[in-house]
């Protein structure tokens, strides 16, 4: 129990920072959105909402313009409007005409994104009569009377004002705009001293009636758009309509047009705007609007020939009466129809198609007389057609809205986003950590394009985004710097054991060198100086140490280089090892090459040494193949990579038993039988038993290949001596003594040759018994 709460403790607190980093985003994440909720409520616009009102924007330029209704169009006074009467503003005697081919044409109703305050001088040709009558009747005091009298009230009225009011009252379905300031200080500025809602009373014939409100609640007790003062038409205009609406746009603070303000209090009295009231006209609807404790909680059109028939308009959920509009497009995305072709009623065939039961707003778009705004497509529109757009959202009820209800959505969004991407980067590394976070930002796309933004539902999405982004960028550069700690370490550890390439393939996946064993099927290696208590004793310290450097040189730098793992130095001997901490499937192969070639490297440094002074050296190699355990052994503050088990003892003892041979290079059985065939040139040498195993192994002589330097010969002397192996196993003595002296003729200084021969002779004088089973055993190491 103990050691499994160490192991636990251990890991949690490797783990930890990247918990805490976790932590700390997720919550700092959570928290910006709660401040976002409360900003939102009080109307205050933070960096989240101008981010997400950036990738808002985005979407909508992916998802692409939209096709109107149909139902609602632009009356446009524009350059060709200009260019036709040659002045602007343009006389409003030639309105009603206009109307007339209009109503003519089947427009239902015409909303004035416009606003007349101030009457229309009358022009010399309107007094002309008057002045006529003054000239012929000279000082004749009834003509003079009756001429001033003319005159002053074409001053008061002009012959355009009153055509202007004709063809509205003809028309009769005309909603008539006026705007408002926001501020004391707005007002104040533009209005002066007059009053703030000078002839207010003229326009509350279009008062919101239909209101639902909590008991003893007015509407200043409301958030709603707060009006500080109004410009109206004229008195004498404003008999031409009994509608009347605000045409005021309200922008975000980067100046994008987002929003539509239905319904704003002014001074007590809840009014509508140009989309709502012109919209509920044309549609025979009356507005109601429902407030809850905090604002408008919904609003609706009521149909006024059926109560049933109701169309529900989604208000913004801090309660103050905005939609959020639904943009069809850029600039000129609904149909615009000239005022002068309204006025020539030169409309063209598919015009008058569409003018048929169509509703109109009418508004300046001519450059440099045009409200200009901008929203999410274009950076300049015509402020009519933000209206529009609010329209026929309306009309066809496809508004885009923030319910109370996302909120939550979001909330769990950030806490789900939080937790999954904290489990991901424990137990992932960088590059799994990466594909997931590019999933994420795809699916969660998917997800809001598909059930939120696609159906009209403003999910505000950057939040998750961003905190799983941070997440991934903080943790991995922990990750990073730890990691490198620990490369560095690892690097410092075994870059005398094993080559670069095999440390950095290691540093990739350094579980490979964790703490405890593996049992894995490996080669192992010992080589040993012969003879080397002799030879210290006749070198000084300084020069053993120099000798020994230089054997140990080359020979480390061929393991190293065949990605072998150099063990230790055990004195004069070399303990290394190949399999591990990377998988090699060649092992054997691998290390029977690199064997071979120290001895080619020895033959080098003998005669370096001999030029030196230095006594000769020679060296005896011993190679096992078989399962080991291979890992870091040690403590926790102190270890060392190397290798263990019986597998490992028994290549130190081949090694010994190489000068029992006269051979350089001894391999077991196991080790034999992982070569390739033909490869190389191997002699069965014996059967044997060493001590402490009572199990024979049987070991093999690995040749160089210039044995002989004749590769036939090679092979005609392991013909031989494998023919004398089989006769002396079969203790046919004389058969072996025969086989054996050939190899012997062929190589007179082959120790193990001369070995079975004296064998073979002490058997013919003394024979081993039926009992014997060929093996011999040692008795020492």
């Amino acid at each position: 129990m103990k050691k499994l709460w160490i192991k636990w403790k251990g890991r949690f607190l490797k783990k930890a920072p990247i918990l805490i980093i976790c932590a700390l985003v997720m919550g700092l994440s959570y928290g910006w959105l709660m401040k976002h909720y409360f900003n939102f409520t009080t109307g205050k616009q933070d960096a989240l909402y101008t981010i997400e009102s950036k990738i808002f924007d985005f979407k909508l330029n992916l998802r692409g313009k939209q096709k109107p209704t149909g139902k609602v169009g632009i009356l446009a006074l524009d350059e060709k409007t200009i260019k036709k009467f040659g002045e602007w503003p343009i006389s409003r005697r030639y309105y009603a005409q206009a109307y007339a081919n209009l109503k003519k044409a089947g427009v239902t109703w015409i909303g004035y994104d416009a606003i007349y305050a101030e009457a229309e001088k009358a022009s010399i040709a309107d007094v002309s009569k008057e002045l006529s009558d003054l000239a012929k009747g000279g000082l004749d005091a009834k003509v003079l009377k009756r001429s001033m009298e003319g005159i002053q009230n074409l001053r008061e009225i002009s012959p355009a004002d009153q055509s202007f009011l004709n063809g509205m009252q003809n028309f009769e379905h005309i909603v008539m705009g006026y705007f408002y300031f926001g501020s004391k200080d707005e007002a104040k500025r533009n209005m002066g001293s007059r009053p703030r809602y000078e002839n207010l009373d003229s326009i509350l014939t279009s008062e919101i009636q239909g209101i639902d409100m909590p008991k003893g609640k007015k509407l200043d007790d409301y958030n709603l758009r707060r009006v500080e003062g109004i410009t109206l038409n004229t008195p004498f205009l404003a008999q031409g309509s009994t509608h009347f609406a605000f045409f005021n746009n309200d922008a975000d603070d980067d100046a994008i047009n987002r929003w539509l303000t239905l319904v704003a209090n002014v001074n007590g009295h809840l009014m509508p705007s140009l989309a709502l009231k012109t919209v509920a006209e044309s549609l025979n609807r009356e507005p109601f609007v429902f407030f809850n404790n905090t604002g408008i909680e919904s609003l609706a059109l009521v149909n006024r020939d059926d109560e049933s028939d109701t169309i529900e308009i989604p208000i913004d959920s801090n309660g103050e009466g905005r939609i959020l509009v639904n943009p069809r497009g850029p600039s000129q995305t609904f149909h615009h129809f000239s005022f002068v072709d309204a006025f020539d009623d030169t409309f063209s065939p598919a015009e008058r198609k569409s003018l048929k039961g169509m509703t109109l707003l009418m508004g300046a778009t001519a450059t440099g007389i045009n409200d200009t705004r901008a929203n999410s497509f274009d950076p300049a529109i015509d402020g009519v057609e933000n209206h529009a757009s609010g329209m026929d959202n309306i009309v066809k009820g496809d508004f885009y809205k923030r319910p109370r209800s996302i909120f939550n959505t979001e909330r769990a969004i950030v806490i789900g986003a939080g937790l999954l991407f904290t489990v991901m980067l424990i137990y992932s590394p960088a590059v799994i950590s990466g594909v997931f976070l590019l999933s994420f930002f795809i699916g969660l796309y998917q997800i809001d394009k598909h059930f939120w933004f696609g159906k009209g539902i403003w999910t505000f999405t950057a939040i998750p985004c961003m905190e799983v982004f941070l997440m991934f960028t903080l943790v991995t550069l922990y990750k990073y710097m730890t990691e490198e700690q620990e490369k560095k370490k690892v690097k410092g550890a075994f870059q005398h054991y094993l080559s670069p390439e095999v440390i950095d393939q290691v540093l990739d996946n350094p579980d490979q060198l964790r703490l405890g064993g593996q049992r894995k099927e490996l080669t192992v290696f010992f080589s040993d100086v012969r003879g080397f208590t002799t030879i210290s004793e006749t070198l000084t310290p300084e020069k053993l140490s120099e000798l020994m450097n230089e054997y140990f040189t080359p020979m480390t730098g061929i393991v190293l280089k065949s990605k072998g793992v150099l063990d230790k130095y055990i004195g004069d001997a070399i303990m290394a090892f190949w399999g591990a901490p990377l998988p090699m499937e060649n092992h054997a192969d691998v290390a029977a090459g690199a064997a071979i070639e120290m001895l080619y490297a020895l033959d080098k440094l003998r005669l370096e040494f001999k030029k030196k002074g230095l006594p000769d050296i020679d060296i005896g190699i011993g190679l096992n193949s078989g399962p080991m355990s291979v890992g870091n052994m040690g403590s926790g503050e102190r270890f060392t990579y190397t290798v263990m088990g019986d597998s490992v003892n028994l290549g130190a003892r081949l090694e010994g038993l190489t000068k029992e041979y006269g051979i350089k290079l001894m391999i077991s059985e196991f080790t034999h039988r992982l070569l390739p065939k033909d490869k190389y040139f191997t002699r069965d040498l014996d059967d044997i038993r060493v001590k402490g195993k009572n199990e024979p192994v049987k070991v093999y002589h690995l040749m160089r290949p210039d044995f002989f330097p004749d590769p036939q010969m090679i092979r005609d002397f392991i013909a031989h001596f494998e023919a004398g192996r089989r006769a002396y196993k079969s203790q046919s003595w004389v058969e072996a003594q025969g086989s054996f002296g050939k190899c012997l003729f062929m190589r007179p200084d082959d120790k193990a040759t001369s070995l079975y021969l004296d064998r073979v002779a002490h058997y013919l004088e003394e024979a081993p018994g039926e009992l014997w089973d060929g093996v011999y055993t040692f008795k020492h190491k």
